[in-house]
Formats: structure tokens, C-alpha cells, sequence
């Protein structure tokens, strides 16, 4: 017998006038010591699963029907006296947002030990096994974390916390929801590592929910795939990538960048938007997004069928994922004409240093006289039509820098040439008449928008700050935007809460183009966007900066994303560039064991190549107010020695344009002179 039966689940959220189903009909099963996991786009039913399972639903919430038989018995008809027995000590949850899930004010330790009081365990052992439990998830200095308060903790600490809170008292099956969306793939990996071995150690079932292929490719027995409330295929997790018969999963698939590809082709979208389910839908639910579609598809809907465990609701299903360029015309793209060498230069960054100053005491013994190194002798150069990616971990100074180049911040020291004009430290802060020829894209779509004003009057703001045009002229520019990131006219009078976030995303992007900038300065813009929009945006982009010869710095903290669309990549740790070159060379020839690290930690979305990677970089980032001598990556590194400590690694040239900072580099390398350094690191 199965540990959790799902069988026929309707999950409504009643609404003012209407109400919507946001699981409609779904069934699956867990077996213990299994790993589940539940893909889909944002709205698809994803979160509503976990959370009905747990009964943790909105007060709106409610389950209409279906059963949910957990070890024998059913969650859905016991008392809520008899869930609370249940919940957190059978079933446990690990939710996406440790930040906003911890309370701020309590102890590490007693938040922990709170879990394994509730359900009869006694005060004395609770410390006990919170610090059991802590050192189960591979806390680093277990003992003094129990001290701590969340804020004191770093995101991955703190999802680790989460984990820990989850297991103290030995649940039978965790659901985790989105647990590694908001980390960097270096913490991702020691964090799903750790979900893995504690799943073979406890036999613990998992129901793993994300919308992150690679993760699940990696780290699943099987998968559900939902879309809009329902389940359009489930299967084994190679099967469900190798031979997945819905055409949803087929695109889903598709949409998803390749750390490994070449890139010469556009990613696949999926078009349109997933159906209304406060309305009544007659059909395939995917069928107005379908290529395959047929009259059948949109007159009745189609029922669960296959074999051999692997079942699909599909009338006319696909073969397995897409022949890009073989089935696809007019995807490819000419790699010929992104080459930088040839480019003129507009905008060269040299020996840039960031420090924030500590002023208060209270937060940090001595800060007075500390501060915060976000960028520690930063140098490089973007020619006119090119994207320059930056990458890496939290903290390492990447927004830091765009916002340096923006002119948000003024710099410590160095200097920074835009467009053939210095910018000295005392003129840094851009003039108005300047800012126009760097714009900012956002991180967060919902927000980067005023939600008062309508999208006229957000898109046309830059126009009346530089006082470009007339009213009528700045509504015919806006029109023209609209248009140009593909939403249409009447758009204008609307609001932003009435877009989706890709929508949104759209907005942020015209507004940022409605000057006529030089620049784009790109700020993890698709980070909050499932893979399907993402690749809308990142199409667009790329159309844009073709058409309009923009340059790009584009800042994230996914590899596959900065893979697919820079030319040049440069690879930032602890407010130091370790390493600079062509995308393509960064990414199949690392010289710097930080650049390996990440790329040996990015999940891939296929099964059989993500179980042969192994995550290379362990512990935390370093705090930047006390930066490790030497090279900054040597507390983490597996090839630091003396030197490391030292001396601070001189850049070294690898090929043409490929520069890494290392004393000992992973590629043969040439020493670079400090006269003839055309663009130095450190």
C-alpha cells in the first residue's frame, strides 16, 4: 500500500462572485523513501496540492471532493483537532520563503525545539534534538547557530533551518515547495544534497514542487505534470524527459536553456496564457496554446491514458522533446555577428571599488570603523551592441555594479568611461540630461510598477522627467513600445495588478527602452518568471537588442539564462572579476575552480547527465566585511595552498580575450604585464 493515496482531488477558492478550481480531478500516489515531483507554470494547482494536503489552505480555501489516504488514513474527513496530530510530525512542509516563514525575533534553537515540543516531546530534549537535527542537515557550527536569530543567517542557513524544523520530529513524508528558487546553484546543490541523503537515511517519502526542471530531472523518481488545475502527464522522471508523450511537457522542456547547448538557436516558447479557471472551460485545457490541435481537442476533454505507469490526458500526443531547427523554421540566429572583438567600445569600467561604510556599533562589534567590500578592484569593458552577463552568488557585487554604472551609487574609487565621456568620483551621480543613455530593468515585476498609475503614465515617465515631446507625441512613443515588447494597444489604460508577471515584465522593459538608451542594465529580469515566459523574454530581448543596437548588462545568478544570451561572461565571488571571456569559452573551458564549481552545481534537464555532476563548492560565502586575504575564494577552494593566502592571484590570459585571476588555474595561462593589460581584474 502506497504511503499517500491522492485520489480524485478538487481544491475551490471561493471569490467574491465566482469561484475558481484550482485542483480539479488529481490523483497520484507516493511510495515511502520516493521522491514526487509536481511540475508546472505558476497557477497550474502546484502549491494548492501540497497545501490541501497539509489542510493549510486560505480561509477561502476549501477541498470539494476527492480523497487523500495518508499511511491508512483519509486527511480529508479527520477533525482538525486529529490534522494537528498530523501536521509537522507525519507530513512536514519546507516552504519557499525561509526569510518571511521564520520569526524574526526567537532563537534559532527554540523555533526548532517549539516543533518537537507541540507534539508531547519534553522541554529538556527539545534543545536536544534541535541541535540533533541541526547538525542532520549539515549546519556549519550547529552549536552556536542555536543562539542565533534568522536575520544573522544567510539564505541558504536559513533554508537549512527550514529543513531542520521540518525533520525534528522524523515526518513520513516531506513536501517541499519551491525550497531552492530563491538560492544560488552553489546553495541550491548542498541543500537538495541534503534533501537526498536524509530521504535515504530516514526512508523519507518527498513531494518535491517546483517549476525547475533541472531540479527535478536530477532528483526525482517520478513526475506530475499539471497544467491549469489538472494533470497532463505523470510518469518516471526519464521517461517524462526522454519520451514524453503531452505536447505541454513537450514545450515546457523546450523552453528551458541549456548549460550545455550551443545556442546558435532561439528558445521555444509556449504562446498565449493559461486558461481563465474561474470560467467554465469546454475541451483540452492546453489546446488554445497547441500547435496539434484539432476541433476533438476543443470539443471534449480528453481523458488519462498509457502504460506501464506513464499516463497522459492527449489526443494527439508527441514522441518524445523537439528536433530544434529540424521541425522549426526560422529559430536560428548568427553567431557570426555577435563577435565583440570588432565592436566599439561603450563603457569601460576600470579598477572600480565599492565600500559601504559600517556606522552602527550595535549591529556589528567595532563597526564603526568597519565596512561592507561589495566591489574590490573591479575592471571591464562593453563594446556597443553587446551583452556582457555577470554572474555569480549572492552578495559577490553584481547589482552593486549596475547600479555603480547607472549612477545609483557613487563609487569608492576607480573610474568609469561611458560613451567616450570620464565620469570621475566627484560627477558620478548621473545628470539628467546622462541617465537617459542607461536604463534599469528590474528584478521583480510586481514591484518595479507603480500600482496606482496606469501603463501610459508608467512607460511615459521617463519622457516627462527628460521633458521629451508633448502629451501627444509621448502616448504616439508609448503606443510604438507597446508594440515593440508585444502587448497590445489597449493595454494603455490599464492597470499592472491586470498583467501577468511576464506581462509585467514586458512593461518594465518598455519603459526602460522609452528614452532611446544606449544601455540596459538587466538585474536578474526573468528570475521570478516560469521557464515558458522566460524564454518570451529572453526572445525579446535578444530581438531588441538586434534591432535597436543596445548593449546589455545582463546580471543573474542562472548560468543557463547568462549562457544563452551573452556574448561575454564575467564571473564575480566576494566583490572580485575571477574571470572574464567569450561566453562560449567561460563555459566550456573554465579556468577559475569558482567558474567549475558553478558549472559542476547547475541542474541540467535531463536525468541520465544531472546524476553524473557533482557539487564541488561546499560551506558559505564569506562575510564581506572581513574579505579572506589572498584570494577571496581559498576558504572554499580545493586547490588553495599558502600562496592563496598570500598573495592576491594577477590576472593571467588564457586565450584572446579570456582572463582569469588564479594562482592555480584550471587552464594553461600566459602572464599579463600590468602596461599592456587591455582589461585588467584586479
Amino acid at each position: 500500500m502506497s504511503l499517500l493515496r491522492v485520489s480524485n482531488l478538487q481544491t475551490t477558492y471561493s471569490m467574491r462572485t465566482t469561484s475558481v478550481r484550482a485542483v480539479d480531478d488529481v490523483s497520484f500516489d507516493i511510495e515511502a523513501g520516493e521522491c514526487l515531483g509536481i511540475v508546472g507554470e505558476s497557477g497550474c494547482g502546484k502549491t494548492t496540492i501540497g497545501m490541501s494536503l497539509m489542510r493549510l489552505l486560505s480561509a477561502n480555501g476549501h477541498i470539494t471532493g476527492g480523497e487523500i489516504d495518508f499511511d491508512g488514513r483519509d486527511l480529508v474527513s479527520i477533525s482538525e483537532h486529529q490534522m494537528r496530530k498530523v501536521r509537522g510530525n507525519a507530513i512536514a512542509l519546507v516552504p519557499q520563503d525561509p526569510m518571511t516563514s521564520l520569526n524574526p525575533v526567537t532563537r534559532i534553537g527554540t523555533q526548532i525545539a517549539e516543533g518537537f515540543r507541540i507534539h508531547g516531546g519534553s522541554k529538556a530534549r527539545a534543545m536536544t534534538r534541535a541541535l540533533e537535527t541541526l547538525r542532520m542537515v549539515e549546519m556549519p557550527n550547529p552549536e552556536e547557530r542555536l543562539r542565533q536569530f534568522p536575520f544573522e543567517l544567510s539564505g541558504g542557513l536559513r533554508q537549512r533551518v527550514m529543513i531542520a524544523m521540518a525533520l525534528v520530529n522524523e515526518p513520513k513524508l516531506l513536501i517541499a515547495d519551491e525550497p531552492t528558487t530563491a538560492l544560488d546553484v552553489t546553495i541550491q546543490a548542498q541543500i537538495l544534497d541534503v534533501l537526498d541523503g536524509l530521504r535515504e537515511k530516514l526512508g523519507m517519502a518527498i513531494m518535491l514542487i517546483t517549476h525547475d526542471m533541472g531540479v527535478i530531472a536530477g532528483r526525482t523518481d517520478r513526475v506530475v505534470v499539471m497544467y491549469a488545475g489538472r494533470k497532463a502527464e505523470e510518469g518516471p522522471t526519464t521517461p517524462i524527459f526522454k519520451q514524453m508523450r503531452h505536447p505541454y511537457t513537450r514545450a515546457l522542456l523546450s523552453s528551458v536553456p541549456s548549460i550545455d547547448a550551443e545556442h546558435t538557436e532561439r528558445l521555444l516558447t509556449i504562446p498565449g496564457l493559461p486558461p481563465d479557471l474561474s470560467k467554465e472551460i469546454v475541451g483540452c485545457r492546453f489546446a488554445p496554446r497547441c500547435r496539434f490541435a484539432t476541433d476533438e481537442c476543443t470539443a471534449v476533454e480528453p481523458q488519462l491514458g498509457g502504460d506501464d505507469g506513464h499516463v497522459y490526458a492527449c489526443y494527439h500526443p508527441v514522441d518524445g522533446p523537439e528536433l530544434i531547427g529540424a521541425s522549426v523554421a526560422g529559430l536560428t540566429k548568427d553567431d557570426d555577428v555577435r563577435d565583440s572583438a570588432t565592436r566599439e567600445s561603450l563603457l569601460t569600467v576600470t579598477n572600480l571599488v565599492k565600500d559601504f561604510p559600517i556606522k552602527s556599533k550595535r549591529l556589528v562589534p567595532g563597526g564603526e570603523h568597519l565596512a561592507v567590500s561589495a566591489v574590490a578592484n573591479v575592471s571591464f569593458e562593453i563594446g556597443q551592441g553587446e551583452t556582457f552577463g555577470l554572474v555569480g552568488e549572492s552578495g559577490c557585487g553584481k547589482t552593486t555594479i549596475g547600479r555603480l554604472v547607472v549612477g545609483l551609487e557613487t563609487p569608492t574609487s576607480g573610474s568609469i568611461v561611458f560613451a567616450g565621456r570620464p565620469e570621475g568620483l566627484s560627477g558620478h551621480k548621473a545628470k539628467v540630461a546622462d541617465a537617459k543613455l542607461r536604463q534599469m530593468m528590474f528584478q521583480d515585476p510586481y514591484a518595479s510598477l507603480n500600482p496606482r498609475k496606469r501603463i501610459r503614465d508608467i512607460i511615459a515617465e521617463p519622457l516627462e522627467i527628460q521633458a521629451e515631446g508633448t502629451n501627444k507625441t509621448r502616448f504616439a512613443r508609448v503606443l510604438e513600445l507597446l508594440g515593440e515588447v508585444g502587448l497590445p494597444a489597449d493595454a494603455v489604460d490599464r492597470y499592472p495588478h491586470e498583467f501577468s508577471g511576464g506581462q509585467r515584465q514586458r512593461v518594465g522593459f518598455a519603459r526602460a527602452l522609452a528614452v532611446r538608451p544606449k544601455m540596459v542594465i538587466a538585474d536578474e529580469p526573468v528570475s521570478a518568471l516560469d521557464v515558458s515566459i522566460q524564454a518570451q523574454i529572453l526572445n525579446l530581448m535578444e530581438d531588441l537588442r538586434d534591432e535597436h543596437g543596445l548593449s546589455y548588462i545582463f546580471i543573474s545568478h542562472d548560468l543557463a539564462v547568462v549562457r544563452h544570451i551573452a556574448d561575454r561572461i564575467g564571473v564575480m565571488y566576494l566583490g572580485r572579476l575571477v574571470e572574464v571571456g567569450p561566453a562560449k569559452q567561460v563555459f566550456s573551458e573554465p579556468a577559475h575552480h569558482y567558474t567549475q564549481g558553478l558549472l559542476d552545481a547547475v541542474p541540467i534537464a535531463d536525468p541520465v547527465l544531472a546524476k553524473t555532476r557533482k557539487n564541488k563548492i561546499t560551506g558559505e560565502l564569506p562575510s564581506a566585511i572581513h574579505p579572506p586575504s589572498g584570494c577571496r575564494f581559498r576558504t572554499r577552494c580545493p586547490a588553495a595552498t599558502e600562496v592563496c593566502a598570500a598573495e592576491v592571484p594577477p590576472p593571467s590570459e588564457v586565450s584572446s580575450g579570456h582572463i582569469v585571476a588564479c594562482h592555480h588555474p584550471l587552464r594553461t595561462t600566459v602572464a599579463i604585464e600590468a602596461t599592456t593589460a587591455s582589461v585588467p581584474l584586479l
